[in-house]
């Protein structure tokens, strides 16, 4: 059965691509049948788009019940070479969706996180959008993608684990209407699930918009403050005793005179990665940049692939996940073919 209601894309059913051939049960017809009706009798628009918004989320990820035996690192994925390929597609990279993060895994490699636009709502600042999906391996098997317990109907983006797994830091934003809402929160792990988001520290959250970058091996917290604006400033926060020390302003190395859309310093902070775009957000590039002998960083060397400014390496480090059309990974070598011999 195909139910195809009007939409803004035409009489596209959502249903037909294979990736959605799923059991559709009682309920869902039902919600299907609202969103059906209520396009031939015109309701109110707002009605439809909750109908839509109910059915997407219900639809736009494998359910349990269907959902395929995945086992092993990464999802059991075939891992990536030196091109990059799409991660986990129909699974994490679905393509009614738009997916606005990497894949982060916990430093065991037993949960992932990751962000999405169900139904690739991309311009509307509406419940369902920048959510934060979750899933983890449980008696040797991944169970089926979930919107994280612990975020409500907020928008979160970024997840990046502490060094220890831990600890899950977010950009999170109390108002779901506006962006320059955000700061960066932090859930602990409780047993076998997590806390609720609290606020990371006052000397690092403002009444700017912060957005968190990368955590350190050490347990270092970089993040800039107004970002896309030329206000623009990225900061570290080192960990100290216990807490995060006052944040130290860093150099043009790291804050150019373009926007750095998503930097990632490595673990053992030897080379960093940037994307970063000019000031009419466009031209986005891919870079990277060495840790010289002197403390310095080299100058930023273009990478040869495209990223669309979210970043995350593989606990082994082995991989390096990245935003495109869909969540990428590609094997991590060409930092090291990319390095100056000096």
């Amino acid at each position: 059965m195909m139910i195809c209601p009007p939409s803004s894309e035409g009489n596209r059913c959502i249903l037909s691509h294979p990736r959605n051939a799923l059991n559709v049960s009682g309920f869902e017809l039902y919600v299907l049948a609202i969103v059906y009706i209520s396009g031939e009798i015109k309701m109110k628009r707002s009605l439809l788009i909750c109908s839509l918004l109910v059915l997407t989320g219900i639809i736009s990820f494998p359910q349990q019940s269907d959902f395929p035996k995945l086992a092993g690192l990464y999802l059991g994925q075939k891992p990536p070479g030196k091109i990059p390929e799409l991660f986990a597609p129909g699974i994490i990279s679905v393509e009614e969706n738009f997916e606005h993060s990497a894949a982060v895994f916990s430093p065991n490699g037993q949960e992932v996180f990751w962000c999405t636009n169900v139904g690739a709502h991309t311009d509307q600042r509406i419940v369902g959008n920048l959510r934060l999906y979750t899933m983890k391996m449980m008696e040797g098997k991944w169970t089926a993608p979930r919107i994280a317990r612990f975020v409500k109907n907020i928008r979160v983006e970024r997840p990046v684990f502490s060094p220890d797994g831990n600890k899950l830091y977010i950009e999170y934003g109390s108002d779901p209407t506006r962006e320059s809402d955000c700061d960066i929160y932090v859930v602990e792990r409780i047993g076998d699930g997590w806390s609720e988001p609290v606020p990371v520290s006052p000397l690092i959250n403002s009444p700017a918009m912060e957005r968190l970058h990368c955590i350190t091996a050490d347990g270092s917290l970089y993040f800039s403050r107004d970002p896309f604006t030329r206000r623009e400033e990225i900061f570290v926060s080192r960990w100290v005793d216990g807490e995060f020390a006052e944040p130290r302003k860093l150099d043009k190395s790291y804050n150019s005179d373009e926007y750095e859309a998503a930097i990632l310093i490595a673990p053992d902070e030897d080379y960093m990665l940037i994307s970063h775009q000019n000031t009419q957000h466009q031209d986005v590039k891919f870079s990277i940049s060495y840790k010289k002998a002197d403390g310095s960083w080299s100058g930023r060397m273009e990478v040869p692939y495209y990223c669309g400014g979210f970043f995350a390496l593989s606990p082994d480090g082995k991989y390096l996940f990245f935003m495109n059309e869909g969540i990428y990974w590609v094997d991590t070598s060409f930092v090291e073919d990319l390095r100056p011999e000096d």
